[in-house]
């Protein structure tokens, strides 16, 4: 996503989580980037929680207001396999994107490795968006 908006909602699972990412195999190339967004809402939330040993979310410059809990990502069900999990900030903003209090395991990606996940080919390597239809 980028340039999006994401709030959170009031529910029962407090805190909420913005993401529940997963890939099946280390070598799948999916996964949740977040590029120039903003998070906000009225409930406390983690960015993600791992929905597997392979989850990938991203987030890339952008806000973060003050709803993000200290620790910001969960292992969700993927207990024993962190150091397989990718989760990055990079770059963010704002009261929630303070790195104290962050899980230990949370990714800290090279330029390279940024710039190969927030490129456009990163969501279009099949060609994809070229095919839609022209409005």
């Amino acid at each position: 996503m980028q340039g999006c908006t994401i709030s959170t909602a009031n529910s029962v699972e407090k805190p909420g989580f913005v993401t529940a990412q997963g890939r099946g195999a280390a070598n799948d190339t999916n996964g949740f980037v977040f590029k120039r967004c903003n998070v906000t809402g009225p409930q406390a939330t983690y960015l993600g929680r791992a929905w597997g040993r392979y989850s990938r979310v991203i987030f890339y410059q952008t806000f973060m207001s003050d709803i993000i809990v200290p620790e910001g990502w969960s292992v969700w069900n993927a207990h024993g396999y962190e150091n397989e999990i990718t989760y990055a900030e990079s770059e963010c903003t704002g009261p929630g994107s303070k790195q104290s209090g962050r899980v230990r395991w949370k990714k800290t990606l090279t330029s390279d490795e940024l710039r190969k996940f927030t490129d456009i080919s990163y969501i279009d390597g099949e060609g994809w968006l070229g095919e839609q239809p022209q409005y």
